[in-house]
């Protein structure tokens, strides 16, 4: 696994490897991934390491777990994050906060 990544945690480097393996098609949606052992012999790291790397990705949405099955590519994977548009992301999210504000605003005045 790539160790010259500096600032990055273990679990990080391994998120890292994962997608970038998604993202080249040797991961493809729906392939099953190696067991949890397996992962930590693969990008020798400890085995709460490689769990964490899993959870982490299965909580961005990269990968599904299916108990006593196993954990999967998942078939619609994140946008990239240069492909995300922050500006329209902070401006629909100013505008849902000005919102609440005026929600908040409104029920204040009635109590």
């Amino acid at each position: 696994m790539e160790q010259s990544k500096p600032g990055l945690a273990a679990y990080q480097r391994v998120v890292e490897s994962i997608k970038r393996d998604i993202r080249a098609g040797t991961l493809a949606p729906g392939d099953r991934l190696p067991g949890n052992r397996a992962l930590a012999e693969k990008y020798d790291v400890a085995l709460a390491t490689a769990q964490k790397a899993l959870r982490v990705l299965q909580d961005e949405g990269w990968l599904t777990a299916t108990p006593a099955v196993g954990v999967f590519v998942s078939n619609e994977t994140p946008p990239r994050e240069e492909d995300f548009d922050v500006p329209a992301a902070l401006a629909e999210l100013r505008s849902q906060v000005a919102e609440l504000s005026k929600r908040v605003e409104d029920l204040e005045e009635r109590s």
